[in-house]
């Protein structure tokens, strides 16, 4: 519609991925590079990973258009949609194969012969598998077993994994290490910088013969561009697209920054209300650590090998109506886990109508579905300014805690927050606080003084400094507040405000449905659904996270199937979980037995079953605990590994071995003790939050000292609009 209004001699900013339209980033080079270098190898796996609309299927078609077919012969799966047995189909098709036959066994000689022949011809089979992140274990694992075929000592096959991100994650899962030993370079695609922006913007139109003058781009322009797409390709041509038809519209022969900042609203209200941002601007190849690749015959010179040590991209959530360029001095909280999100959605939501109160910002250091918010209230998770999750998730502790700083540095200097708040005793939350401890900046501490008592634990030794660490210590019950005052912290640092938790919650639950659909929903018989109405255990227990480790799920399984015989135990597990469980003797253990396995479908479905259960059993990680003890639901620690740490943390929650007669006997015992007088404060819905708000009004500085805004606490000047 508007190419010949401005000369073009096509469309420049079509969705479909055009090889014609290739643009030569660092992060692309570097990944055409490795995958040229993995057809040179011509064995093994090459992985290559971005998120949506990064370019993988462009970079692909960039490839297959430079092979030499004399050499090569490729073969690309696009439908990945498929059992083991349809894929094996689906590769025969991509080759151009005609099986003999439809068993697996006729599949897989019919691909074996194919594959002798093109050997056979000194040719070598490429087999590209786009969108590798829907294949199922048993499919990936079917793909790893054809690069077993060989003819003598040469691979007939070779692979090559191109996905999103989850399936980098996917292949992390112990049930894939016999694949990871197989592959050979792995890179991830990350966002475009800004710079790259405006070069890819002007590259797509030279291609249609544009000749710099129409359209021209303003002033601010182009980093509004990036500021709205996050340097994406996908989101760069969608937003382009529109752009320029909305010039041709008005009879514009320029496109300005104003302009894109209403174009980019317009499509933000059209796509969900929601924006996502990747990458901080002049970073985004920053942002994954690498690694010089092994210098070996065929390798590019200078090539990077991507290593998952500080894990993805930062990624970015404004709400629509959010105007970021006047996103200055915000009150920046911390969390990393489901129940802290849902402190701070439930504080942002109290604060929303309070206009002299500066806009939350909620940081969390590690992946977004760290702590994912599916089913969140959306007056809850609507009610924050913006979600930044910093991406950090993988690697050794040295690892994650320099690669938390890094990110979360630049994030202070460009937000100049007027405080941070902080919940949570991780080691990454530990560096964020300290790091803002260290620039000067304001530290508050949301659950303070709350102790897990184990002395063996790095979790109790890190609340303890994060407390001492912070200005105003914000405690949930009278318990808390006695415990820090026995640390000796200054009771006039203390403010009693109640259980956020509890506000939260009940205003997260009261949209569920009753447990018992809920229950139904997991395909439960009637008899155990008879059960379940006379209560059920619930097993919060997983693999990861400093909970358990695989080796002893086999010990959690024991006692949830001896519990199984005098009630109905419902354990909600996550895929590493499951994996755990299918490839040990837990499996085993859980046959025939009271004990139903639902699969984990997020933290709100999770607290709806936990509001219904007699008991929460746990694992040392406490998943779950603050939340049942919330809802008044009796909680049991369990430590498969026999050292329970000292003290009792009393109440409703007991710390005992992994041992069924000993689970049977905690129970009785914390249903008849019940919860203690002094643990009990007014938990009046919003009390929580109003008396915290009322609080923050007296603590943070006047709105006229927030709004000289645009000064980082280390005295420059910052724009946040590129944040």
């Amino acid at each position: 519609m508007y190419e010949s209004y401005f000369g073009l001699t096509g469309s420049p900013f079509q969705l479909n991925p055009d090889p014609s339209f290739y643009f030569d980033s660092r992060g692309h080079s570097n990944a055409l590079s490795y995958l040229k270098f993995g057809v040179h190898q011509g064995e093994g796996f090459i992985v290559v990973t971005g998120e949506i609309g990064a370019g993988k299927t462009t970079l692909v078609r960039t490839l297959l258009g430079e092979l030499d077919t004399d050499e090569v012969v490729a073969g690309q799966v696009l439908n990945t949609q498929l059992e083991s047995g349809e894929l094996l189909q689906s590769i025969l098709t991509a080759f151009g194969v005609s099986a003999q036959g439809t068993s697996k066994a006729q599949l897989l000689a019919s691909l074996e012969a194919f594959l002798t022949d093109v050997a056979a011809q000194g040719r070598r089979a490429l087999l590209i598998v786009d969108e590798a992140q829907n294949l199922g274990r048993e499919a990936i694992e079917e793909i790893r077993m054809l690069s077993n075929f060989q003819l003598g000592s040469h691979a007939l096959l070779q692979s090559f994994l191109v996905g999103q991100p989850e399936l980098r994650k996917q292949l992390e899962s112990p049930a894939m290490e016999q694949l990871r030993q197989r592959v050979i370079a792995s890179c991830h695609l990350g966002p475009l910088t800004s710079e790259e922006t405006q070069a890819y913007i002007e590259h797509r139109l030279r291609r249609v013969g544009w000749d710099g003058a129409r359209p021209a781009f303003g002033e601010g322009a182009f980093p509004a561009i990036f500021t709205w797409t996050g340097g994406i390709p996908r989101k760069i041509n969608l937003l382009a697209n529109r752009l320029l038809l909305a010039a041709f519209l008005g009879e514009r022969s320029e496109i300005s920054g104003q302009l894109v900042d209403e174009t980019g609203k317009d499509l933000a209200r059209e796509t969900g209300g929601m924006r996502t941002f990747s990458t901080v601007p002049g970073t985004s190849h920053m942002n994954v650590p690498t690694l010089t690749a092994d210098d070996g015959a065929g390798a590019p010179a200078g090539a990077r090998m991507s290593i998952p040590v500080t894990g993805h991209e930062v990624v970015r959530v404004l709400r629509a109506e959010q105007d970021y360029s006047k996103l200055v001095r915000p009150l920046v909280c911390v969390a990393d886990r489901p129940l802290n999100y849902l402190k701070f959605a439930a504080l942002a939501a109290a604060m929303r109508s309070d206009e002299t109160l500066p806009p939350i910002v909620l940081v969390n250091p590690g992946v977004a579905a760290a702590v994912e918010a599916d089913g969140m209230p959306t007056d809850y998770s609507g009610a924050l300014a913006a979600e930044i999750h910093l991406g950090v998730s993988y690697g050794a502790t040295a690892d994650r805690i320099a690669g938390v700083v890094l990110r979360f540095g630049e994030l202070l200097d460009q937000l100049a927050p007027v405080a941070v708040i902080s919940s949570g005793d991780s080691d990454a939350i530990m560096s964020c606080v300290y790091l803002a401890s260290k620039r000067g900046i304001q530290l508050a501490r949301l659950g303070a003084g709350q102790r897990r008592e184990m002395q063996d634990h790095g979790c109790d030794l890190n609340a303890v400094m994060l407390d001492r660490m912070s200005e105003v210590l914000y405690t949930p019950m009278l318990k808390t507040h006695y415990t820090l005052y026995r640390e000796g912290i200054a009771s006039d640092r203390m403010v009693c405000v109640g259980s956020v938790v509890a506000d939260g919650l009940r205003h997260a639950l009261g949209t569920q449905p009753p447990v018992s659909e809920v229950l139904k929903a997991l395909g439960i018989s009637r008899d155990l659904m008879r059960r379940a109405m006379r209560g059920f255990v619930f097993v919060s227990a997983q693999v990861g996270e400093g909970d358990l480790d695989a080796t002893e799920v086999a010990k959690v399984a024991r006692v949830a199937r001896d519990l199984g015989k005098e009630t109905l135990v419902v354990w909600v597990v996550t895929e590493t979980t499951r994996e755990a469980i299918a490839s040990g003797k837990a499996e085993q253990l859980l046959q025939r037995s009271g004990v139903v396995l639902a699969p984990y479908t997020g933290y709100i479905d999770e607290l709806g079953l936990v509001r219904g259960a007699t008991c929460v059993i746990a694992g040392p990680g406490w998943n779950l605990v603050e939340e049942a003890d919330s809802l008044d639901i009796p909680s049991i620690v369990v430590y498969p590994n026999g050292e329970v740490p000292a003290g009792a943390p009393g109440g409703v929650i007991a710390k005992i071995p992994c041992d069924s007669v000993a689970c049977v006997r905690a129970l009785h015992e914390i249903l008849e003790r019940g919860r203690a007088e002094d643990e009990v404060v007014d938990e009046t819905e919003g009390a929580a939050a109003s008396r915290l708000i009322e609080h923050l009004r007296r603590w943070l500085p006047l709105p006229s000292a927030r709004a000289s805004g645009r000064v980082s606490s280390a005295g420059t000047n910052t724009d946040v609009s590129s944040v």
